[in-house]
């Protein structure tokens, strides 16, 4: 049997977003196991660092997530000793999410995205690196306008 080339992929943006997101998240997974963090706790970590006390759905949007995988990723860091649910003051009704000290101990990686960012856009010059992250929004917003093309 003769030897195949290697199959010819198409140029998709798509498919390279994705691609790059994946190998992203799997650099970022690797370098916080050294620390007993997952990328998702580390984003609400870098939130509660920033402002103590938020609300579920205010996770959700600062993450990414929808609120119920917010609620998720919260209880796991309970479970961790990492956050602690708490009753607002004004009201009762209304539960917080705040830092442990435990939680606050991680605040050295507040940074981390910066080391990250280092790492992806390592060889590009700044000016490369600001018309990159100015590009990727435009394609962010347009993929977010689910009108026709």
């Amino acid at each position: 049997m003769a030897t195949k080339k290697p199959l010819a992929r198409p140029k998709a943006l798509g498919r390279v977003l994705n691609f790059a997101a994946g190998a992203s998240t799997a650099m970022c997974q690797d370098m916080l196991a050294d620390h007993g963090l997952t990328l998702a706790q580390w984003v609400i970590l870098s939130a509660l660092w920033r402002q103590d006390g938020m609300l579920i759905s205010e996770i959700a949007d600062y993450s990414g997530n929808n609120a119920p995988a917010a609620s998720r990723i919260v209880d796991r860091m309970e479970e961790a000793g990492l956050v602690q649910r708490v009753p607002s003051e004004n009201d009762k009704r209304v539960v917080l999410v705040c830092l442990t000290d435990h939680g606050r101990s991680y605040e050295y990686l507040s940074d981390f995205h910066e080391q990250v960012n280092r790492r992806l856009l390592k060889g590009l010059s700044e000016e490369e690196a600001d018309r990159l992250f100015e590009l990727l929004a435009r394609v962010d917003a347009n993929a977010r306008a689910r009108g026709p093309d």
